[in-house]
């Protein structure tokens, strides 16, 4: 795996902000929040956008901003704003054929309810250095 120190900004969308990882079940508590969702598409609908099924196994609507312009089909990992049981999408990412034959559903589904446990899950306090133990990747 390689150092990340080499990527810039603009590789990973919304980089400066937290966006988390939610699943349909915990979706309505981050009503209004941004987040992100795995889900592998169910259905199409050119009047509302698409559905997916996440991996805890139940269908939401992921509402469009513009008409699809490309068909879809498989992975996806969605971002946008949750409202209630659907997102409004900000961006769709394709998951390659390799990732999708791969996906580990219950971990996932075991990231976002840590997640969700969590107030603030990257904040590691204002001073670095009571880390004691912890060395930098070199």
């Amino acid at each position: 795996m390689g150092d990340h120190d080499d990527f810039e900004d603009n590789q990973y969308p919304d980089n400066d902000e937290f966006v988390p990882y939610v699943t349909a079940g915990n979706l309505a508590q981050k009503n209004g929040a941004k987040v992100c969702l795995w889900g592998k598409v169910t259905k199409v609908s050119a009047s509302e956008g698409f559905y997916v099924k996440t991996v805890d196994e139940q269908e939401i609507l992921i509402r469009l901003k513009r008409p699809l312009s490309e068909a879809l089909e498989g992975w996806y990992e969605i971002y946008g704003v949750s409202q209630g049981k659907s997102i409004v999408c900000d961006e769709y990412v394709p998951f390659s054929d390799d990732m999708a034959k791969n996906i580990d559903t219950e971990g996932h589904k075991s990231l976002a309810k840590l997640l969700l446990a969590l107030d603030e899950p990257w904040n590691l306090g204002e001073h670095l250095s009571n880390m004691n133990g912890v060395t930098p990747m070199e």
